[in-house]
């Protein structure tokens, strides 16, 4: 035995590096994560704290994204023939993203495969720090244009009998946080990606809804009454949502923007409820701001995909994983509104504005929630899917707006014969200082 045993003490000694092999903790990096800011370059150090060897130690760099991070100059290095065996090597940043460094030590026969991560974010964006105070003024003026569209007995008749306004809660706070959900597992998104779109779909409806509601002449005191019952229930049953599906995820915490949540009702709902009164009190001056709705709502729209993309340019580096459920979250949600809405027998003009309201979700509160939460670069990598999310319901709402345009054009409507039929179903005028409100005549359907 004791032969056996200085025959074993001999072979280690003269093939060390055969058998021994390095691990992490033989090497240190400095920093421990590096990030950096994108087309910019940086250092990071990696030195080699283990036992004395009689070996070359042999390093090799490589990146596993090019496009995010690479080394500069070199890629194959001699850590033994450097002082203190510490070694700077140069990083590249490319894109926003985040991207390991592989680091290949060789010695001997031996090899360890070291991952060290590169983090790349975006340099601060004056146009993206304004985009916010210029999103809220338009929508406070046009939530205010919308009210003067509606009298205020519709949005009692819609409160006495909310079937709309619960089925569109269950669409909101069910259905939608379940698909997102369902997504992200099916096209197997990253955690950052799966946790922005399921921060999407876990948000109440914004005021881009009524906008739309408006365009398609669909049910505008419905949706309203929507809008701000689901974004009352938003402060529980986003939060809720989140902890039911974020556990499937490396989710440390989430910080809901119940400030956000309350701003955004106020600016929503107040100007509503003074166009409202306007209405009812100036049915004249009514009349006159109505006629800019359209102008009004246009411009918004173009304002806020205009800036959106300006400061967004990176949404182009986005796996097409998680583009396409961004697409399909928005999709889906017009189609189970909808199909939900007419299951339990609701007209057309109501089913409609349920799917609108189940699919254009408020995308700035989705947006708060994810820049509160994460730190650079994975609130902006989360925040792309929340605003490619948003394009699509742009997109798909411009889409449905044109093909009812159009179809309004092939068969225009007989003004006088609806609003006969609504005096006759409803039993109150159908008109507003003697001019067609399409919004009334979109109400017909709340029968007693």
């Amino acid at each position: 035995m004791a032969a056996l045993a200085r025959i074993v003490l001999a072979f280690l000694c003269f093939l060390p590096g055969t058998l021994l092999q390095y691990t992490d903790t033989d090497f240190q990096f400095d920093p421990a994560v590096l990030s950096i800011l994108e087309r910019s370059e940086d250092n990071v150090t990696i030195l080699y704290t283990g036992p004395n060897s009689t070996e070359l130690i042999f390093l090799k760099v490589s990146s596993a994204s090019t496009e995010v991070a690479m080394n500069l100059g070199q890629d194959t290095f001699n850590l033994t023939a450097v002082s203190n065996n510490s070694l700077s090597i140069p990083v590249q940043g490319g894109h926003i993203g985040i991207t390991t460094l592989d680091f290949t030590v060789n010695s001997g026969a031996s090899a360890t495969v070291l991952d060290y991560t590169v983090k790349v974010y975006k340099a601060p964006n004056a146009i993206g720090a304004a985009l916010n105070y210029v999103i809220i003024p338009f929508l406070v003026l046009t939530s205010f244009a919308m009210g003067t569209a509606v009298e205020w007995p519709l949005v009692v008749k819609v409160l006495k009998r909310p079937y709309g306004v619960a089925i569109g809660v269950v669409s909101q706070f069910v259905f939608m946080p379940l698909l997102a959900f369902s997504f992200s597992k099916a096209f197997s998104l990253n955690d950052v990606y799966a946790l922005g779109l399921l921060m999407v779909g876990s948000s109440p409806g914004g005021g881009m809804s009524n906008i739309l509601t408006y365009f398609l002449d669909a049910d505008l005191p419905l949706s309203m009454t929507m809008t701000f019952v689901s974004t009352v229930l938003a402060l529980g049953l986003m939060p809720l949502n989140i902890f039911i599906y974020g556990r499937a995820f490396r989710l440390n915490s989430i910080k809901v923007p119940f400030q956000n949540i309350i701003i955004s009702l106020l600016s929503i709902t107040i100007p509503e409820l003074l166009g409202i009164l306007l209405r009812h009190k100036k049915p004249a001056l009514a009349d006159k701001v109505m006629k800019v709705i359209r102008p009004f709502s246009a411009l918004f729209v173009i304002a806020l995909v205009a800036l959106g993309v300006s400061v967004n340019l990176h949404v182009v580096y986005t796996p097409w994983q998680a583009i396409f459920a961004a697409f399909l979250l928005p999709l889906s949600g017009f189609i189970i509104g909808f199909g939900l809405a007419k299951i339990f027998c609701l007209d057309n003009n109501r089913a409609r504005t349920v799917s609108i309201e189940t699919a254009v979700q408020n995308g700035a509160l989705a947006s708060a929630l994810i820049r509160l939460s994460f730190p650079q670069p994975e609130s902006d990598l989360s925040f792309t899917v929340s605003f490619l999310n948003t394009m699509f319901q742009v997109g798909l709402s411009l889409l449905a707006v044109a093909v009812y345009s159009i179809y309004k054009c092939k068969k225009p409507i007989d003004e006088k014969e609806e609003m006969n039929s609504t005096n006759k179903l409803e039993d109150q005028p159908s008109n507003v200082n003697g001019q067609a409100n399409p919004v009334i005549m979109s109400d017909v359907a709340l029968k007693e």
